[in-house]
């Protein structure tokens, strides 16, 4: 089961000196650091806490809610570990202490995020009195501290993200903080993923091939079947305990998002249309009651029993319920750590490079036949249409403009890579089905990356420019998938695969 809810554990660190020290112009003294944690901690917990970010305090562990000695590690980790923390942040309130830090991190063994404030006062500066032990006195030394933080994180082998020091209020603080909470959401689903396959690999989809083994033994990410032959059970019965106004309510709903095309009363009373809703109720179903982050179908189950096209993936896409068809297991994953990266606020979708701009050398054709969710649906230049096709209903939309991010994940030999870029969605030539023309930077990049790289051309797409590619190169960094970012290199293939 897709989770959009994080818990992070934070914890104000500072250096635990004699109580000579004194407050002004005494650095790291404790009462100076708890003045600044009295004023980012409330900010921080005012600003981030949402539907989406809860936070952990350590309120219980001091006086001044503050870790600042070893010895206090171990409760640390274990209030944290028995809270279910997804995540760390270290902030430093003044110099720190890098020993209960790094060792706290260490025993949670989640993302951590560290961070400074930044440093205001440096004493009295209209005396300029050398021989006042106040004239130019830092009180925090948080940045300095930090940094041997980060060098015990890495002795320990503590991955973790660094914002820089900056005020609390700051949009660089935002940005990072940001990020890394959407960073956690997909390390949360990506280390807890269940993916269910129905059907084996489609003949003709030989390029779908993945290693069931090594998604288990490296990432944890599971796989577990379901029969074709149960999946054509659970339809029927569903047809044979589902009412008929139930049914049409689906079926009203869906085609309410197409109104172009045929005319709806015709269409609606087709027996495809009524099989379409019932293969979406066994969608709703299997995710119900597998918790399945995603599912990877090769639709047998449907030929067998009459489908209605893709009306049922359609409007399970539309719930951020992920049904891949071809058999694409992979492209599953990625549509999960993609909706995750915007803590599903925004509909990834499943589309594939397919042809270039007649005129245009860096625009792309980003099509699938008919398996987007319907709410991206753009009605700028047409409205979205439905209509009698081959597979029983055929429909057709083109995706907004803007800025979008599109990623593929794959491996060859062992070695797994994300394929990582950005686009703009521009006009062009109208396409049947759905589609949306992407303008690239250099597309001849993507294009060779594709090819030599270990990716078949099947990309999920999600609306956001660089702040999600941002999140999904360091979900690589967590991770130790290759980020492989054409924009950012020289070469027109993947290092991982053609280093000497």
């Amino acid at each position: 089961m897709v989770s959009y809810k994080i818990k992070i554990g934070i914890a104000p660190c500072r250096r635990n000196m004699p109580s000579n020290f004194r407050r002004k112009g005494g650095i790291w003294s404790k009462e100076a650091a708890l003045d600044m944690k009295n004023i980012v901690i409330p900010y921080i917990k005012e600003h981030f806490s949402n539907e989406h970010v809860e936070f952990v305090d350590l309120e219980w562990l001091s006086e001044d809610g503050m870790m600042y000695e070893y010895e206090q590690a171990a409760a640390i980790a274990e209030r944290f570990n028995a809270e279910k923390i997804d995540a760390l942040f270290i902030a430093n309130m003044n110099f720190g202490c890098e020993e209960v830090a790094a060792k706290a991190a260490s025993l949670c063994k989640v993302p951590t995020l560290i961070w400074a404030p930044q440093e205001v006062e440096f004493g009295i500066t209209e005396d300029k009195n050398l021989w006042d032990d106040t004239y130019g006195g830092r009180l925090l030394d948080a940045q300095c501290g930090l940094f041997a933080i980060s060098k015990l994180l890495q002795r320990y082998h503590v991955k973790f993200t660094a914002i820089p020091t900056c005020p609390v209020d700051s949009d660089i603080f935002k940005q990072y903080f940001d990020d890394f909470a959407a960073v956690t959401c997909m390390i949360k689903n990506f280390k807890t993923m269940r993916i269910m396959k129905i059907g084996d690999r489609s003949q003709a989809f030989t390029s779908m091939m993945f290693n069931e083994d090594e998604l288990l033994e490296k990432f944890g990410i599971e796989v577990f079947p379901f029969s074709p032959v149960a999946a054509q059970q659970k339809v029927l019965e569903i047809e044979k305990n589902t009412s008929e106004e139930e049914i049409m309510k689906i079926v009203d709903e869906f085609l309410s998002y197409f109104p172009g095309g045929d005319p709806n009363e015709e269409l609606r009373e087709l027996p495809q249309m009524k099989r379409g809703a019932q293969c979406y109720l066994m969608w709703k179903e299997l995710f119900e009651t597998t918790g399945c982050s995603a599912i990877s179908v090769d639709n047998s189950y449907s030929m067998a029993i009459g489908g209605g096209g893709s009306m049922d993936i359609q409007l399970a896409a539309n719930e951020g319920k992920f049904v891949m068809f071809e058999s694409d297991m992979l492209a599953g994953i990625m549509m999960v750590l993609m909706s995750s990266a915007t803590f599903g606020e925004k509909l990834p979708f499943f589309g594939e490079f397919t042809a270039n701009h007649p005129t245009e050398p860096n625009v792309e054709l980003i099509w699938h036949t008919s398996v987007y969710p319907p709410k991206i649906a753009s009605h700028e230049n047409f409205e979205p249409y439905s209509m009698k096709g081959g597979w029983g209903v055929q429909t057709g939309m083109e995706v907004g403009k803007g800025d979008y991010t599109l990623a593929r994940i794959d491996a060859m030999d062992g070695k797994y890579a994300m394929l990582i870029g950005n686009y703009e969605g521009v006009d062009g030539p109208f396409t049947r089905q759905h589609y949306q023309w992407g303008k690239f930077k250099d597309w001849h990049k993507f294009e060779l990356a594709t090819m030599y790289g270990p990716y078949v051309h099947h990309m999920v797409e999600i609306e956001g420019g660089e702040e999600i590619s941002r999140r999904l190169k360091e979900f690589c960094r967590y991770t130790g998938i290759y980020a492989d970012v054409p924009d950012e290199r020289e070469t027109p293939f993947c290092d991982l695969y053609y280093k000497d």
